[in-house]
């Protein structure tokens, strides 16, 4: 299938605190699952690699799991309610772990859901980081469908391959056998899928033909990407003298057969959620899943701020309250705009937001900063960079996001493609390995004051680009030097440095006590353990 990703998979998606992948991409896992149900459920369970066994709780990946396969979006409050709603239905839940070897990517998941009627449907998936997700195996299957594609899945009791390729031509598939049974998914125009669903279940040895609608509905023509690297961006923008925004959109519109219009209102929608986060982390009362922090910290700042007690300025201070005051009310279950991802969700906007308001730039302005910094982090996805911080470390969080956001303010100050390139650049140079450490695997500690410093970063990271300092390092071989750090840092000899092995934060003394108060705190949300 082929490599793709949306722009609002990097500033997005729009979900539920409070995390990207262990809770909006699980609900986006669920999703899925949902979607290849034909009736009420009995049962659901969810099966957990055992590094997980111990924390699916801490960042409610399991409310996600839940909620989604009940058909819940990862933007809904219901997901807060996934179980309680479960129990009203009556369906039964457990989770389970996988046997050894278990699956390599921590954050791999597998839902067996059991309808009324006795239908059994499995579903195996990853969330790859930032919301996204990439599914493995369907009802026993080994097959890997792109998530922004419609598919059609065909059931057979025998290799029709060369049938589908004969009625089908125009449509891409993979397929797996499992004993005497295949099952082929088979990549649609969504717009002839009454037609092709009429011409595989015409074919001989197909007993059931099901049309599945994108997991991630954000579009998908066949398409070679705008473009994949920053050099090409910033040549492209010389070439037709098109801003890195305009860039940004068109590439959105080749990718995704969408109208500009559709990609600029979503995109606008986005930059409303992200201003109703920052009034409301600072107005209304907040409280974090676990407790370490009180909720106050970004009104602390705020306030501080306010009486004239700070020394960085009337802009950074600002900034860095209202990013850590928007981590704060993700902790808390709200409604945020990851970018790109949920732990790093107060840094975008705590930038341009607060940059808005001092200058006086218009939501057009910010609208197109934020194609700006989806621009930077679409390259970063192309150079095989991780959004995760379980599968790449902060620098894949925090860094990234500073380096979009440092990209968006160079933007708005006047920058041209290079200039924005180099702002990225520079300040993703600073967080190069980044370790993930939060405590109980939860973005609360150290992740919601890391925020803070990634404002700073993208701010430095800007100012320094927009001075007329470049980078050394070209900025795609930054980006090349993020991902062979991820790397290394997942599958090398020092893989431990990622979040499952207690290091840094979650490490110390202090961190360690606070596990056992966590387990506690959440003893009333817990599942019951299905053995098999």
């Amino acid at each position: 299938m082929a490599m793709d990703i949306s722009v609002f998979e990097v500033v997005g998606p729009k979900m539920m605190g409070p995390s990207s992948s262990a809770t909006a991409g699980m609900a986006r896992i669920g999703s899925t699952t949902h979607k290849f149900l034909t009736g009420p459920l009995k049962s659901i369970d969810v099966r957990f690699v055992p590094s997980r066994e111990n924390g699916y709780f801490s960042c409610r990946s399991h409310w996600g799991l839940i909620g989604g396969t009940m058909g819940i979006p990862q933007d809904d409050v219901r997901l807060r309610h996934a179980m309680d709603i479960a129990k009203e239905q009556g369906i039964e839940l457990t989770y389970s772990i996988f046997k050894e070897p278990a699956p390599v990517m921590p954050l791999t998941v597998q839902i067996t859901a059991e309808q009324k009627n006795g239908e059994v449907h499995t579903v195996r998936g990853v969330s790859v980081g930032g919301g996204s997700i990439s599914i493995e195996m369907v009802d026993g299957f080994e097959v890997n469908p792109a998530a922004t594609e419609a598919h059609l899945f065909v059931y057979a009791d025998k290799d029709v391959a060369e049938d589908l390729k004969a009625k089908l031509p125009d449509s891409p598939f993979d397929f797996d056998q499992q004993g005497e049974k295949y099952m082929f998914c088979v990549s649609i125009d969504p717009k002839k899928k009454d037609e092709l669903e009429k011409l595989a279940a015409s074919i001989d040895g197909v007993t059931r033909v099901q049309y599945i609608e994108p997991f991630i509905p954000l579009g998908y023509v066949p398409h070679e990407p705008l473009f994949t690297n920053y050099s090409d961006l910033i040549q492209m923008s010389k070439d037709t003298g098109k801003s890195v925004a305009e860039l940004a959109i068109e590439y959105e519109m080749g990718r995704s057969g969408r109208t500009r219009e559709e990609i600029w209102n979503d995109m606008a929608e986005s930059l409303e959620v992200m201003k109703n986060s920052a009034r409301a982390c600072i107005e209304e009362p907040i409280e974090p899943l676990y407790g370490y922090e009180v909720g106050d910290c970004g009104k602390k700042m705020m306030k501080a701020y306010e009486e004239g007690k700070l020394l960085g300025g009337t802009i950074l201070p600002k900034a860095i309250a209202i990013a850590l005051g928007i981590m704060e009310y993700s902790m808390s279950c709200h409604c945020i705009i990851a970018a790109p991802t949920g732990g790093s969700s107060g840094i975008v906007p705590g930038c341009i937001l607060t940059v808005a308001q001092e200058r006086g730039y218009t939501d057009k302005q910010l609208i197109e900063s934020l194609f700006v910094a989806a621009a930077i982090g679409v390259v970063m996805y192309y150079h095989n960079v991780s959004f995760s911080g379980s599968n790449g470390g902060c620098q894949g969080e925090v860094g990234v996001s500073s380096a979009m956001a440092a990209g968006a303010l160079a933007y708005l100050g006047g920058g041209d493609a290079d200039v924005i390139c180099q702002a990225g650049a520079l300040a993703m140079k600073n967080i190069l390995g980044l370790l993930c450490d939060p405590i109980e695997g939860c973005p609360e500690v150290p992740c919601i004051k890391r925020n803070g410093i990634g404002v700073g970063n993208a701010f430095s990271g800007c100012d320094m680009a927009l001075s007329g300092v470049r980078s050394f390092i070209p900025p795609d071989e930054v980006i090349d030097s993020l991902a062979h750090s991820q790397e290394k840092l997942f599958r090398g000899p020092i893989r431990q440095l990622r979040n499952t092995e207690g290091i840094g934060a979650a490490w110390t003394p202090t961190g360690k006590a606070s596990l056992k108060r966590s387990c506690e705190l959440c003893a009333d949300i817990l599942l019951p353990k299905k053995e098999w």
